[in-house]
């Protein structure tokens, strides 16, 4: 090879390479800038924060009020971060909702029902910085995946966590759980390591299934999405939104675990996540409107 077409080859690699540069730059540019680490309980404690970012579009009324929604990670109760929102801040804020990641405390040094205190903490938090943050108070939603996702709907059904800092379910317009354990019992039959989490009596188990609880009354609706034909899950969606289970969940067969939650709200996801982000947006649309 001359050395002529050598120099024409580097020419053109440093093109690419500096094009790719700057597509990274502009996209890192156009992601949503959170207000990070904001503490919503009277501690220092940095896993009891969360992340604001503010609802996009072209209404630059600041008196505008937005939907919210506010994420768990999961992590097996164990690990996770606030951080690691992949693109679901940009998605939904581009849908016109703030969008809130939140940490919270994790085991060993917590229980889940002090986890479950913090996300009712934050909760608490965002209701009353609703003006601040150009929130609807009566439109706060929940999601969750994974250990988050189980979270979200304890809290959502074991009335508990609200009502000890003053609220109750009712104060949630919806939830959705992203592949999150419903029955405690089932998952550490099926995964006996997590004892540890959860102790080795059935029944905190019990305490800690929010299947427990499907029967109680003002309940917010909900939306899953699941890897398994669990009746269970089917049974828990037609118990909190009094209709047919089967409108309320959405079963996935290619996606794994880590992949629906990586792939939600991405606009280079595969078919199946993308059938999935539209029909939980449908849902989380019709109960804001």
């Amino acid at each position: 090879m001359t050395l002529n077409r050598i120099m024409k080859w580097l020419l053109f690699a440093a093109v690419i390479v500096g094009l790719l540069v700057c597509a990274f730059f502009v996209f890192r540019l156009n992601q949503p800038k959170p207000t990070t680490n904001i503490h919503y309980a009277d501690t220092q404690n940095k896993q009891q924060t969360l992340d604001m970012y503010m609802a996009k579009g072209k209404d630059e009324d600041k008196k505008k009020k937005h939907p919210v929604m506010i994420y768990l990670h999961g992590g097996g109760w164990t690990g996770g971060d606030k951080n690691r929102v992949a693109s679901k801040a940009d998605y939904f804020t581009n849908q016109g909702y703030v969008f809130v990641s939140m940490n919270y405390r994790l085991h060993p040094d917590a229980q889940f029902e002090q986890m479950a205190d913090d996300t009712a903490n934050a909760i608490k938090w965002v209701k009353d910085h609703a003006n601040q943050y150009q929130i609807d108070p009566s439109k706060i939603n929940v999601m969750g995946h994974s250990a988050g996702g189980h979270l979200t709907a304890l809290v959502a059904t074991d009335s508990t966590y609200l009502n000890r800092v003053g609220l109750s379910p009712k104060t949630i317009k919806s939830i959705v759980v992203l592949d999150g354990p419903l029955n405690i019992n089932q998952f550490i039959q099926a995964i006996p390591s997590y004892k540890k989490v959860f102790g080795k009596q059935e029944e905190n188990w019990t305490k800690a299934s929010p299947v427990t609880y499907m029967n109680q009354s003002n309940l917010p609706p909900v939306y899953l999405v699941t890897r398994w034909e669990n009746p269970e899950v089917y049974r828990f969606a037609e118990k909190l939104n009094h209709d047919k289970g089967s409108r309320f969940v959405f079963r996935v067969h290619t996606l794994s675990h880590s992949d629906l939650n990586k792939w939600f709200g991405s606009d280079r996801a595969p078919k199946e996540a993308q059938e999935m982000t539209k029909a939980v947006m449908s849902f989380v649309n019709k109960q804001n409107q």
